[in-house]
């Protein structure tokens, strides 16, 4: 019996070890999982170690935030030290928002991508989106690793809004010339940048 348990503790120890990363991307507005960089992102960190998971939110030019929400929750089972979220625009707070009502001790890491909380002059169609979400970041210390990605010249999101966000979250931050909204139409077929910060905070996991 005690060889059992010493050989099943053994078993738990190396798949610990071993585990794998699960990476969500959350796309934003008027958005699907193969725009812009995100396929990029897929096909560069893909291996053995990291399994990406790109999330289709359902009606993304007419978004509910309870549809969104529900759709977050189905496709994520699990949220520990091995979980990584990269969002976009309106994903990176429909993300908050949903990590505000979830269960976990920890999470790997969070990276937004032109990040934002309130209400945007630019879209005011999403008003009632943004100001339904909820505004609860007590879990922000359980992020183990946070970034936020902002354009000095975003034509939707003022990069003022963006800097908010990532101090109200202790997020490191970096601000990218000339970038837009980091869209496909802005040239962001490709975002290195934010591929060099994945493949860092994952690796620090494996």
């Amino acid at each position: 019996m005690r060889f059992i348990i010493v050989v099943f503790s053994f078993f738990l120890l190396i798949n610990a070890a071993f585990a794998q990363n699960n990476i969500y991307i959350i796309h934003g507005y008027g958005a699907n999982v193969n725009d812009h960089w995100f396929g990029y992102l897929e096909r560069n960190i893909s291996d053995q170690n990291n399994r990406v998971i790109k999330i289709a939110l359902p009606d993304s030019s007419h978004p509910h935030l309870l549809a969104w929400n529900k759709t977050l929750k189905d496709n994520i089972p699990r949220i520990d030290k091995h979980t990584f979220f990269v969002a976009h625009s309106l994903g990176c707070i429909t993300l908050l928002d949903f990590l505000a009502q979830s269960k976990f001790q920890q999470i790997g890491g969070v990276v937004c991508v032109s990040g934002f909380s309130e209400r945007l002059k630019a879209l005011p169609q999403l008003d009632g989106y943004i100001l339904a979400t909820k505004k609860d970041f007590s879990f922000k210390n359980k992020i183990l690793h946070g970034q936020m990605f902002i354009s000095d010249h975003d034509q939707y999101v003022p990069k003022e809004l963006s800097l908010a966000l990532a101090q109200e979250l202790n997020f490191a931050y970096t601000v990218i010339p000339n970038a837009g909204h980091f869209l496909a139409s802005d040239g962001y077929i490709e975002f290195p940048q934010l591929l060099d910060w994945l493949r860092n905070a994952t690796e620090a996991h494996d």
